[in-house]
């Protein structure tokens, strides 16, 4: 049976569009009043966040504005209207066919999309592919000797990601010969928060050979971002919450422990719900008439994973009009304390999204030369199929539920 659109239809219809509704767009209202306000006493601002950050008084992350001598809150940085430097843009992306329970393997794939693609340089090659690898069971991935048991599909998302950072050193050697400078963009956070469920061992091993990863990255001179479409972060709205807090030191489990969220006294509006990042900025975007490319001063994380990261490796970010959305752009901290790799990487980006009508277009030609269809997970088992009869010419046996959702008798 296919879904039933007539019934589908009438249920659509009945839909409150939750995006726009008055109350949604009174929260929005009272949160930018509030980053007007933040704007305007930014010293004040700063002392709070640095007084919060040294006491770890907040009982949530937020972003602390790296604020230079010539600039504010507000300051914006347009890109380069001439930028036309030689350079190589290069980008990952993975996707994976998981472990099934119900498949009579238990092998599973992860395939790296790889795309490089040179600019006002025309001697260096494009490049774009893929790199399929097949484990034979997720102990190839789970090295680690504890006790803990992790889902399958978690262990292998946690493979892939790093396959993703680590791919990026493959194209660069591919491309060191050319002697331009390389930008590296990968789809996705470079604060991995989501390893925080893991223990000690995996945490620590996880961000050993991402560290490593990058630190090679950079040895190699290539300026590597994360980008982040439609985030959903809330880092600068809960700066805001610090700067509206009505206590003179903010301590979060002294004061308000047993306070609702939505009733917290630091909230922009009675009966909060937090207002997305890129929500603020795009209405600073458009008060400021900000044209496509340019992009916010930059923030530091203070996400508690960045504990384990390297200092060279900590994460800041900035907030970037691409044209079509207000995207988050992740950086890690030997880029932000370089004013030329960062311009070079903001002017590379604005390029990115231009070419790529909104959204960098090497993201998204490394996303389509990794995305594994349902007809090549059909031909990935086909052939392992193949491969198991020639070996041991026996039957090859699925779950029962799957050769139920294969065959239907009505």
């Amino acid at each position: 049976m296919t879904l039933d659109i007539k019934k589908l239809l009438t249920q659509i219809k009945n839909l409150e569009d939750k995006e726009y509704t008055n109350e949604n767009l009174n929260r929005l209202e009272a949160t930018y009043a509030l980053f007007k306000s933040a704007v305007h006493e930014d010293e004040l601002l700063l002392k709070r966040l640095i007084e919060t950050k040294d006491t770890s008084g907040a009982s949530f992350y937020f972003g602390t504005p790296e604020i230079s001598k010539n600039e504010k809150l507000n300051t914006l940085h347009a890109p380069q209207d001439d930028f036309s430097q030689p350079h190589i843009t290069i980008a990952t992306d993975g996707s994976q066919i998981n472990p099934s329970a119900h498949e009579f393997t238990n092998a599973f794939l992860i395939n790296i999309g790889m795309v490089g693609i040179p600019y006002y340089k025309s001697s260096a090659k494009v490049l774009i592919g893929s790199e399929p690898t097949i484990y034979s069971s997720i102990e190839e991935i789970n090295l680690l000797n504890t006790p803990e048991s992790l889902l399958e599909d978690d262990l292998v998302s946690y493979e892939r990601t790093l396959k993703e950072i680590e791919y990026l050193i493959k194209i660069a050697e591919i491309y060191k010969e050319s002697n331009i400078p390389l930008i590296a963009l990968i789809d996705g956070t470079l604060i991995h928060w989501h390893i925080e469920k893991f223990n000690g061992i995996y945490i620590e091993h996880f961000i050993k050979r991402f560290s490593d990863a990058l630190l090679k990255l950079k040895s190699m001179n290539v300026v590597i971002a994360g980008f982040l479409s439609n985030s959903r972060a809330n880092d600068i709205v809960n700066m805001l919450k610090i700067f509206k807090c009505p206590y003179e030191t903010i301590n979060c489990k002294k004061y308000c422990t047993n306070i609702s969220y939505k009733d917290l006294p630091c909230n922009p509006t009675l009966n909060y719900k937090s207002v997305l990042d890129r929500r603020i900025i795009e209405r600073f975007f458009s008060e400021a008439n900000a044209k496509p490319g340019t992009r916010t001063i930059l923030f530091k994380s203070n996400s508690k994973i960045l504990d384990y990261y390297p200092d060279d490796l900590k994460i800041y970010f900035f907030y970037i009009n691409t044209g079509k959305e207000i995207a988050r752009v992740e950086i890690p901290s030997y880029i932000a304390k370089d004013k030329n790799l960062l311009d070079l990487l903001h002017n590379a980006i604005s390029l990115q999204c231009k070419v790529g009508f909104g959204y960098p277009v090497t993201l998204s030609e490394a996303h389509l030369a990794a995305v594994v269809t349902k007809n090549d997970r059909e031909i990935f088992y086909n052939l392992l199929k193949e491969q198991v009869l020639m070996k041991k010419q026996s039957k090859v046996k699925l779950s029962y539920k799957e050769l139920k959702k294969r065959i239907s008798f009505v």
